[in-house]
């Protein structure tokens, strides 16, 4: 069974793999990581001395101290849409977990809509994958202002965070074709 997937199924099944891959990897951030690497949950320091790529910003800082990336593009569109910022943490935390589950949701869905083969397994797409969104996320992320960059994390601090990208991957895609497989 190999050959050119299904388009619109394979797509159908990157969202749920892409569910399934959010849930692991919050579970991995929130439950591993705080036993396992407890500095990795620290916030930015502020060295005194700019970050190269928070110099380089398309967009002026848009997140605020302790803020995910996340939580900071949750808080702005909630900004834009309402005219307000939002008034309580709960909400906050809330439009960041809306935003991460979306934007994890979305990229199970891309991952299986442009997805090339159908075989079973792909250790190698969610290694590459995994590594391609913790760039979006370590590089990306500042230049749109939504983190500060990435000199003022710790060198641990970026490792939980490739490493939660690649449980999702891999959760993610070979979920994806799994269930690609599974259903005829």
């Amino acid at each position: 069974m190999s050959g050119v997937p299904d388009r619109r199924k394979a797509a159908l099944m990157g969202v749920i793999g892409g569910v399934l891959g959010a849930y692991a990897m919050r579970y991995y951030t929130r439950r591993v990581v705080p036993v396992v690497f407890p500095r990795a949950l620290l916030p930015a320091e502020d060295s005194g001395r700019p970050d190269p790529l928070e110099d380089r910003a398309l967009v002026p800082r848009q997140y605020a101290d302790g803020e995910t990336p996340f939580q900071a593009a949750g808080r702005r569109a909630y900004q834009s849409l309402t005219g307000s910022a939002p008034r309580s943490l709960e909400t906050r935390d809330l439009l960041g977990d809306l935003t991460e589950w979306a934007y994890l949701i979305t990229a199970g869905f891309l991952y299986g809509g442009t997805r090339t083969t159908t075989r079973w397994r792909d250790i190698a797409g969610g290694f590459f994958m995994g590594l391609r969104m913790w760039g979006a996320d370590e590089i990306g992320a500042p230049l749109l202002g939504l983190r500060a960059g990435p000199t003022r994390f710790a060198r641990e601090q970026h490792v939980v965070l490739l490493t939660a990208y690649w449980v999702f991957s891999f959760v993610m895609t070979n979920v994806t074709r799994f269930l690609y497989r599974l259903f005829p």
